[in-house]
């Protein structure tokens, strides 16, 4: 049975899949920031789980503007004058 069959990336797949260097993932994985396993030498990564875990990241891009933000279009400053 083939790893994919299972449902398992290999570093490059997963690498590719997120369009992130190898070398970006291999450190996640020194980490363990990313959910994975080590088969011996190997790393595999469940397809599944591995796609949930890289969805935390996503954002909406409907962020409210901060403080900063309205200051800066308005010309005028919200802080405390210094002093």
């Amino acid at each position: 049975m083939k790893d994919h069959d299972m449902g398992l990336l290999t570093i490059e797949e997963a690498a590719a899949l997120l369009r992130v260097p190898k070398s970006w993932l291999y450190e996640r994985t020194r980490t363990n920031s990313v959910p994975h396993m080590k088969l011996g030498k190997y790393l595999r990564f469940d397809r599944q789980e591995f796609l949930a875990w890289a969805r935390q990241f996503r954002r909406d891009g409907h962020g409210r503007p901060g403080r900063l933000a309205t200051a800066v279009r308005s010309g005028r400053s919200t802080r405390p004058p210094l002093g």
